[in-house]
């Protein structure tokens, strides 16, 4: 009951002890009833005030004026807001707590604390420093410095670098290190000694606030440091660790890129067979808002289809929740859990869409992660058979504000529990936070997830434009080790970075022709290029170069395939025959993929390959794979590097996998000046070519010997090599492409081949 309306009662109540006579005591009661609909009705028209405004920078609303709606102010990049970040309309008819209500917000610029250094000292000292301020870092003598040796003040108002030390080497842990504007307690590192973590000046803890000496000479929990409050993660800092965290996990190489410390190794890793299990929650409450929710959604999309190109075989669940949780995929269900469905979820279910919390507006993360752990329970009985190997991984995006339900750390220890009790170690779940706001509570968002040694797991951004533009860096398949078939997805990323697979071969007597990368010691190429190569000396002179940093290597052996002849068909007077035209460089060192940029090209009818395309391993034959990646439906995209003098650039065609297509490509070879005598084109084009060109693009001198190769899932498969054309349309002025074709070598045909040479790849039946 409102003030005023409690006011009206007592004097209703007065008034009704007075003695006053039946009849004007029930037209009292009639005027009082009226009066306090009345008041009702009134409050129902509240709004807050339309002009609130923050100098220097916007805001948004999440319902205009209305009570309820939510308030934020965002600030240009290196600013944050002053002295709130966020307001609610509340039934007062104001938008903040009395004790900011005349005060004006503004953008302030960010600062950065001084730096803590025992041992030693660094310059300038300052109470506080600008941004693009530098200082540098010495130790006293008999220290050694460890970290940074400089570090600048960043825009969001950290440091960059690492933590800077004086270590003397006596003790048995290193240094556990102090954040800059922070202090830290506990002087001895010996096995058991635990030091504390506390911050000065109005900043936030985040990370451990306890740390201790292990006998492996780590320290327990994450990396400490002190921020703003109103301090976000760029969205490059936010790719980097989590794609250096998450490929730990997986137990895959992180070759870094200089933008997050080297992470510590897991005592368990996740090998291709053992089961992972991901939990994504979405927030949908009225303070995430409904654009945040839909972004949130995109993102979830782009990151299931990422993580489903590794060679795991994960199975996802996924929860939105307001005031309750609502399973949009559940994790024990077969028909929802895999990525394909989990997608397809997402896009088409009632459950995936933000109006199906209705008024449900409250943030209830305490029933979302019970959610999560009944799932769980669930699971062991569903997955008995290969629990003991289940890996568990949650991934929770929200804007902090947790009003109902329950405190969310209680629901996250009971999780952290069950895991650990049923496999004695929490080095088995993984918990993830994305914390999408200016003012979300760090601390408490810290809490909802794991703390291991040299990883982060929480972040905060700005807004979910910055949370986008992180995810589209995350898990960067150029950063993780030996994956086939993946590239660089950046628009204006390069060549080589899209087609890291691609060589070039340089050969003595066939000039230039083109290659590809298929395991770190091997490269295929067309066998018409190594016509001239018949001594052990000219094989010596083939130099291959590779790599986005190009790097060239020498050639150990070739292995033309046995029935490749190009003199083959002289007797019937055709002079050039190609069939079964495709050769393997075996090098004479194996490349390596993280100095060079470089990375191999999927092989069909692979186990690699089977993974890549999501299909069952065990359970996927190669003539699955002729089905999946050459079906007989018309024509099928595919791409291949072509190279105009010292250019490159991708060709995009068309192979035609049609009855009809097919032959009416086929017939375009007799066309060729080569074949204008021939009159059964069979004689020149076999079962073991793949027919390409016309109106698209058709390959050039030099681009002999490339993939051919399609892209299915985000990874790409080589499905032939290129090996002859009909007509030279390069050199031409205005090239006549009316019978233009290319024709390759079907990689399927020769699988018997391959899997007699690379015998240290996986070849399926």
């Amino acid at each position: 009951m409102s003030g005023a309306l409690m006011e009206a009662g007592w004097h209703f109540s007065s008034l009704c002890n007075s003695g006053m006579k039946p009849f004007s005591f029930l037209v009292l009661c009639l005027a009082f009833l009226a009066g306090a609909k009345g008041n009702d009705e009134q409050g129902d028209h509240i709004t807050c005030d339309p002009n609130v405004r923050i100098i220097g920078g916007t805001l948004k609303k999440s319902n205009g004026n209305a009570v309820d709606s939510v308030l934020r102010f965002e600030c240009p990049d290196s600013y944050y807001p002053f002295p709130v970040s966020s307001g609610r309309c509340w039934k007062s008819g104001h938008w903040f707590r009395s004790v900011y209500r005349r005060v004006t917000p503004i953008c302030k610029v960010f600062r950065c604390p001084p730096p803590v250094l025992e041992d030693g000292m660094f310059s300038p000292l300052n109470i506080s420093y600008s941004i693009g301020e530098t200082v540098t870092f010495e130790c006293y003598d008999g220290y050694e410095l460890q970290g940074s040796v400089s570090r600048t003040c960043m825009k969001n108002g950290r440091w960059n670098g690492t933590t800077t030390t004086c270590d003397s080497g006596s003790q048995y842990c290193p240094h556990p290190g102090i954040p800059a504007g922070g202090r830290k307690s506990g002087l001895s590192y010996f096995i058991g000694d635990k030091v504390d973590y506390a911050c000065n000046g109005g900043l936030v803890l985040v990370g451990s606030s306890r740390r201790e000496c292990l006998e492996s000479k780590e320290w327990t929990g994450s990396e400490t440091s002190c921020q703003h409050r109103s301090s976000f993660d760029s969205p490059e800092d936010v790719a980097a660790s989590f794609t250096a965290s998450f490929t730990n996990m997986l137990g895959m190489t992180h070759t870094g890129d200089g933008k997050a410390p080297a992470t510590t190794a897991r005592k368990i890793t996740l090998t291709k067979d053992t089961p992972l299990h991901i939990y994504i929650l979405l927030d949908a409450s009225e303070s995430f808002g409904e654009e945040n929710f839909e972004k949130a959604k995109n993102i979830t999309k782009n990151l299931i289809d990422k993580i489903a190109s590794f060679d795991v075989w994960p199975k996802f669940a996924i929860i939105s929740y307001a005031s309750e949780p609502v399973v949009i995929a559940n994790l024990n269900n077969e028909e929802e859990s895999s990525a394909a469905d989990a997608l397809d979820l997402l896009c088409d279910s009632d459950n995936a869409k933000y109006t199906t919390h209705g008024d449900k507006t409250g943030t209830n993360t305490h029933a979302a992660l019970n959610k999560v752990l009944e799932m769980m329970v669930l699971s062991k009985i569903r997955f008995k058979d290969s629990w003991d190997k289940t890996r568990f991984v949650t991934i929770l995006f929200t804007d902090g504000k947790s009003n109902m339900g329950g405190d969310p750390k209680v629901a996250v220890m009971k999780i952290k529990n069950f895991v650990k009790a049923e496999h004695n170690s929490e080095d088995y779940l993984d918990m993830y936070s994305f914390g999408v706001s200016t003012d979300v509570e760090k601390s408490e968002l810290s809490t909802l997830s794991s703390h291991k040694p040299g990883e982060t797991h929480w972040f905060t951004v700005q807004n979910t434009t910055e949370l986008v533009k992180a995810f589209d860096k995350i898990l960067d398949y150029s950063q993780i080790g030996d994956l086939c078939g993946v590239g660089e997805e950046r628009p204006d990323a390069t060549i080589r970075e899209k087609y890291p697979w691609y060589a070039i071969l340089e050969i003595p007597g066939a000039g230039k022709c083109s290659g590809s990368i298929v395991s770190p010691g091997w490269v295929m190429t067309a066998a018409h290029c190594l016509r001239e190569v018949q001594t052990a000396e000219s094989i010596n002179r083939i130099m291959v170069t590779v790599g986005q940093k190009p790097k060239i290597f020498r050639v150990k052996d070739v292995h033309p395939h046995p029935q490749y002849d190009l003199a083959k068909m002289l007797p019937e007077n055709i002079y050039q025959f190609y069939d079964y035209d495709v050769a393997l460089l075996e090098l004479t060192e194996q490349i390596n993929f993280a100095k060079t940029g470089s990375r191999s090209i999927c092989l069909p009818c692979t186990r690699e390959t089977t993974r890549a395309i999501r299909k069952p391993f065990p359970g996927t034959s190669c003539k699955d794979h002729v089905l999946e990646m050459l079906p007989k439906s018309g024509t099928v995209p595919a791409d291949f590097v072509k190279r105009d003098g010292r250019t490159e650039e991708v060709a995009y065609v068309t192979i035609k996998t049609a009855d009809g297509v097919k032959e009416a490509c086929e017939a375009n070879a007799l066309q060729a000046a080569e074949y204008k005598n021939v009159t059964d084109v069979r004689k020149v084009v076999t079962e073991r070519f793949l027919c390409t060109g016309g109106q698209e693009d058709v390959s050039c001198k030099g681009d002999s010997g490339g993939a051919l190769f399609i892209n299915k899932k985000r990874r790409f498969v080589q499905v032939g090599v290129v090996s002859w054309g009909v007509i030279n349309v390069c050199d031409a002025v205005k090239p006549d492409k009316q019978h233009a074709r290319d024709f390759h070598i079907n990689l399927f045909t020769v699988v018997p081949w391959l899997k007699k040479k690379l015998t240290h790849i996986t070849f399926i039946n």
